[in-house]
């Protein structure tokens, strides 16, 4: 293996992209994904549920606080508010937006309150992919379960990024791309965590910004017909 490569994560194209995972909670390796897009420029656009936008773990996971000023997070704490969320995309995903982001997106849908969730669940995913056509963004998602709720997201997906646990931490795969595993020199385990902080550190000077020009500098979070 050459050791002076640089740690590399999957290339997200445009289109819808479904990040499944082997039974584990997804947070840590998509906030590296989300992180990976952010150093390299251009803004994030993040619609939450199930409060995967956690700012201080993506402090802690970002080596360039600046990678959190591109950061947008809007949330959404029922159907309703989340679909008002989803509507709203087309009108502020522009040109300059890498990437697109909406973890757990069949949640809301699920409350019991919920009569229409299918319904909704169909209307917001017909509105990112004609968001992910039209600027020719990657649109990356998740879902809580593989069940008559959660397979209309992956039968609307464009590609799947898989990401499986290892001893080494998170192994990502897609069609055409698989991590290379950088194992501890002392043949210890890795967490997830660890595993994505070294492979953003490694990567973060490719981005070819001064950090210390946005010290003290923290991810914006705006608000949309009364989600958060």
């Amino acid at each position: 293996m050459d050791r002076t490569r640089l740690p590399e994560l999957p290339t997200l194209d445009p289109g819808v992209q479904l990040l499944a995972t082997d039974g584990q909670r997804a947070g840590e390796p998509l906030r590296a994904l989300v992180l990976d897009h952010a150093l390299g420029g251009g803004q994030v656009r993040w619609v939450d549920s199930r409060g995967y936008a956690r700012t201080d773990r993506l402090a802690r996971l970002a080596p360039d606080p600046r990678a959190l000023d591109r950061i947008r997070i809007a949330r959404g704490f029922t159907a309703h508010q989340h679909v008002a969320l989803v509507r709203r995309l087309p009108d502020v995903v522009t040109d300059d937006t890498a990437l697109v982001v909406l973890p757990a997106m069949d949640a809301p849908y699920r409350a019991d309150d919920v009569s229409r969730g299918r319904d909704f669940l169909l209307r917001s995913l017909a509105t990112v992919a004609r968001v992910a056509r039209d600027h020719a963004v990657p649109v990356l998602v998740t879902r809580t379960g593989p069940d008559g709720l959660g397979d209309p997201l992956a039968a609307a997906a464009d590609h799947t990024v898989e990401c499986r646990q290892t001893a080494q931490g998170p192994r990502f795969v897609t069609d055409d791309f698989e991590t290379l595993v950088y194992p501890q020199g002392d043949g210890t385990a890795q967490t997830t965590l660890a595993f994505c902080r070294r492979v953003l550190a490694a990567r973060a000077p490719a981005a070819g910004d001064d950090p210390a020009r946005h010290e003290g500098s923290s991810p914006t979070e705006v608000t949309v017909d009364g989600a958060y």
